[in-house]
């Protein structure tokens, strides 16, 4: 039997402008106030000197098993910003600015794995990115979805990824105790740029 491989990683286009950020002035990130008070957002906008990006997250169905079901993920995207304000029709124009003014030494794609096994066979495999991480000057910025059928995208600072890195995806898995042949695994991938 084959297995239903369904890859939702950044595409050449998107890794393409997340590399262009290293090396580049992170002057502030915009975004769209979503989820008051924690802190969530739908898109933020990056402002570098001399270009602007925005990274969004929305829900899309995807397959993830050898039957074909679907299931609803929060998936990352990346884009050039094309507006010269950043919007969301359904919560309205609100933004939110942080100040950043620092240099971007590195950017991580950190991306979820997960292999679905029915009867103790491999039958599935999911691929998605979880979060961003960005190494600055005074340490790490993270664009982190957290869950993956969220829509929201939660900015945090630290000194390492493991530190800020919140993902509730492994709580997906199945009880391994209750059917040992028939479940979900999940990994943590971290892939520099």
């Amino acid at each position: 039997m084959d297995v239903e491989h369904t890859s939702k990683r950044f595409n050449r286009t998107e890794e393409s402008l997340l590399k262009q950020m290293k090396g580049s002035r992170l002057l502030t990130i915009d975004a769209v106030l979503a989820a008051p008070p924690d802190n969530s957002w739908n898109t933020v906008r990056l402002h570098f000197a001399g270009f602007d990006v925005d990274v969004n997250n929305r829900l899309h169905e995807i397959v993830v098993d050898e039957l074909g079901s679907l299931e609803e993920f929060g998936l990352l995207s990346i884009a050039k910003a094309t507006k010269d304000t950043l919007d969301i029709p359904e919560v309205g124009t609100d933004t939110t600015v942080f100040k950043i003014n620092e240099v971007v030494n590195g950017v991580s794609v950190i991306n979820d794995i997960a292999e679905v096994y029915g009867d103790g066979t491999l039958v599935a495999k999911l691929e998605y990115p979880q979060a961003i991480a960005l190494r600055a000057e005074s340490g790490f910025i993270m664009l982190d979805k957290e869950v993956w059928f969220s829509e929201m995208i939660v900015i945090k600072r630290g000194k390492s990824i493991d530190e800020l890195l919140y993902d509730e995806s492994v709580n997906w898995e199945d009880d391994l105790e209750e059917d040992p042949t028939t479940h979900f695994k999940f990994r943590t991938e971290i892939q520099p740029l």
